[in-house]
């Protein structure tokens, strides 16, 4: 494949998103076309817009056939109608140039941070500045982690040879080692002019150039419909140019004319000022519904940040941070899947994002959730992207025939859980008696729900689970039904 590069997926076979992404519309049975030639082995797949790629994911095997198109290299998009057997496609003209990421070709070469200067932080290298002390990013460090190590580049501007490093403003000889002219002051390292064979990286993305013909294009065919929404959806991201727009911080406030202090201090003045506007977004956010739709986005991103640095914190157990676990989850999902924008594949999408909400949920293997609760969580966190019972069961039975870590179960008494593939019931019996043997040796429904935090349905199927295996015995009383540990089998 010439234009294409791999992407990356999540655990449910889906596209992970970058900063700023937003996906707009996705499609099933869909091929992928190199000028008329069909490419093998990608002709049955779910195709994705968002606002900076097209992204193919074959429904067969994603995790090998999962390729992306930045819209950045698109120059035109035209449809064609089909003919005969031939089905509906979308042409897609390309640029002269492609540039194609480096850190899908040459991972090796890929810098993700600079460290400042002043604080030692280590920032994401799209940031000018430090996002701990506020630093202006200097020259020679965005150069440096942008630049490749093991390609350099020469051009007829400047050359570097024995005698020294010629200035490309004057001529001057300078020595090698110096950054700046010692004659006109010129920054050595951005005279050099990039060569139309070598990479020419940029601030937020290293790239590499790939010249095509000028008749190079790309075709998507649509097996099953959809061409013409795909199509009308595309030419706005294409209008939109989102992949132009800079990387805001979601917190930023406009900045005053303070004047900036240095030290210890003022990286503690900065924290303590950072941590006073998340609070104050997260207490504006909360005063009526209205500001809440309108805060959003910043509340989802700003609780997607605060959950990143709390995984990296693997040694706390405090009983605190799970809490704020569970609020930051409550907070809700950045881009929810809706009708709209999945079209046919609606359950099919609604299924992976499920699955994906279930494994942050869902830790332990033994761990299930009856399809009730769930329908009210997953609710919760879309927000006002509602679903009905019916569609949350439809994505549920999805599970198993899209391969994903997750199944629907229906117990005898018509209760239905949805568990995880690798749910053992020995386990979980065996589980259930350490319980009751905590618990003096008896234990009853309502009891074990409060220890396990599961519905009183729930608790007590896992109840008649466990007896069923043999593991503790019933006793009907007046108090109502106790099941204590059988001792008659030892």
């Amino acid at each position: 494949m010439k234009y294409f590069e791999r992407t990356d997926l999540s655990s449910s076979r889906r596209p992970v998103l970058q900063s700023n992404e937003s996906l707009i519309i996705q499609q099933g049975n869909v091929g992928l076309y190199e000028r008329k030639s069909k490419i093998d082995d990608y002709q049955d797949g779910v195709c994705y817009l968002t606002s900076h790629r097209i992204i193919y994911v074959d429904s067969a095997q994603p995790a090998e056939r999962a390729v992306e198109l930045s819209l950045c290299n698109v120059k035109e998009a035209e449809s064609y109608g089909g003919f005969l057997r031939a089905s509906p496609k979308i042409i897609l003209h390309l640029e002269n140039t492609v540039t194609s990421p480096v850190r899908k070709s040459l991972p090796q070469l890929a810098v993700s941070t600079w460290v400042c200067p002043i604080c030692s932080f280590a920032n994401a290298r799209t940031l000018e500045k430090c996002q701990l002390c506020g630093v202006k990013r200097s020259d020679d460090i965005a150069n440096n982690s942008t630049s490749s190590p093991t390609t350099p580049t020469t051009t007829a501007s400047q050359k570097e040879n024995n005698d020294g490093v010629s200035c490309g403003a004057c001529t001057f000889i300078n020595h090698p080692s110096m950054v700046q002219c010692e004659m006109c002051g010129t920054d050595l390292s951005s005279g050099v002019a990039p060569s139309p064979t070598v990479s020419t990286p940029s601030l937020s993305e290293s790239f590499t150039a790939i010249h095509v013909d000028d008749d190079a294009h790309i075709r998507l065919a649509f097996r099953h419909g959809g061409q013409s929404g795909f199509l009308s959806k595309l030419k706005g991201a294409l209008d939109a140019k989102a992949w132009d727009k800079p990387i805001e911080s979601p917190v930023e406030r406009p900045s005053t004319s303070k004047t900036r202090g240095v030290g210890i201090s003022a990286i503690q003045d900065r924290i303590e000022k950072n941590s006073a506007e998340a609070s104050e977004t997260m207490t504006d956010a909360f005063q009526d519904l209205d500001r809440l739709m309108a805060k959003a986005t910043e509340m989802v991103t700003l609780a997607e940040s605060i959950s990143q640095k709390i995984n990296k914190d693997t040694n706390n157990t405090d009983g605190n941070l799970s809490t704020l676990r569970t609020y930051l989850l409550n907070l809700g999902i950045s881009d929810p899947v809706t009708r709209g924008s999945a079209g046919s594949i609606y359950h099919q999408e609604l299924a992976r994002e499920l699955a994906e909400f279930l494994s942050k949920i869902l830790n332990e293997q033994d761990s299930m959730k009856s399809l009730t609760d769930l329908y009210c969580i997953f609710n919760r966190v879309r927000g006002v992207a509602l679903i009905s019972p019916e569609d949350l069961y439809k994505a549920a039975q999805q599970f198993e025939e899209l391969k994903l870590p997750f199944r629907l179960r229906k117990f005898p008494s018509g209760l239905l859980v949805v568990q995880s593939q690798y749910m053992d019931d020995d386990r979980a019996a065996r589980r259930i008696l350490q319980h009751v043997k905590q618990q003096g040796g008896h234990i009853t429904a309502l009891r074990l729900a409060e220890i396990e935090n599961l519905a009183l349905a729930l608790a007590t199927e896992q109840l008649l689970i466990t007896e069923q295996k043999g593991l503790i015995c019933r006793d009907e009383g007046p108090s109502g039904l106790t099941y204590y540990e059988n001792l008659f089998l030892l």
